[in-house]
């Protein structure tokens, strides 16, 4: 075990570690006054605490076994239907409710302009035929006259 680097002593939870005999056994107990005057203070009161006889704070056998008859009664009452949804499900289907009702105003909003946008096969076809006869770039023009016969 090894001293705290600030004050050079043990530390209060290597004291207890030592009291209970969990740490290792160090030198530094040995030659320093103050930490022996520390652990011999917590042997006190450790042997204080198990030497007192119960206190009357201590809470009494039949009382223990009123709480436990208590606590089994209210594990077997029925409890209304709305006690057992939980509020994170509440939450989750509330946000599930909204995504869906959300997907479909869009999907509806989506279909009308699709429908108010729909070009007959007849427009199509021209609007094709125009792009064609425009895809040629206007630097290129001349260059197509010499290749016309």
């Amino acid at each position: 075990m090894s001293v705290s680097n600030l004050s050079g002593h043990w530390t209060d939870e290597q004291l207890i570690e030592h009291l209970y005999d969990v740490g290792p056994e160090d030198s530094h107990l040995n030659g320093c006054r103050d930490c022996q005057a520390r652990l011999s203070s917590m042997q006190a009161k450790r042997r204080k605490l198990e030497l007192s006889p119960a206190s009357e704070d201590e809470v009494s056998f039949e009382f223990l076994a009123a709480q436990r008859r208590k606590i089994y009664a209210r594990l077997t009452e029925r409890s209304p239907w709305w006690s057992s949804l939980q509020p994170r499900k509440l939450v989750s289907a509330a946000a599930v409710l909204v995504l869906g009702a959300g997907l479909f105003v869009y999907e509806e909003n989506h279909r009308q302009q699709m429908m108010a946008n729909k070009v007959s096969d007849a427009q199509l076809a021209e609007q094709v035929s125009s792009m064609a006869e425009e895809s040629e770039a206007q630097p290129t023009a001349p260059l197509q006259a010499l290749f016309d016969e």
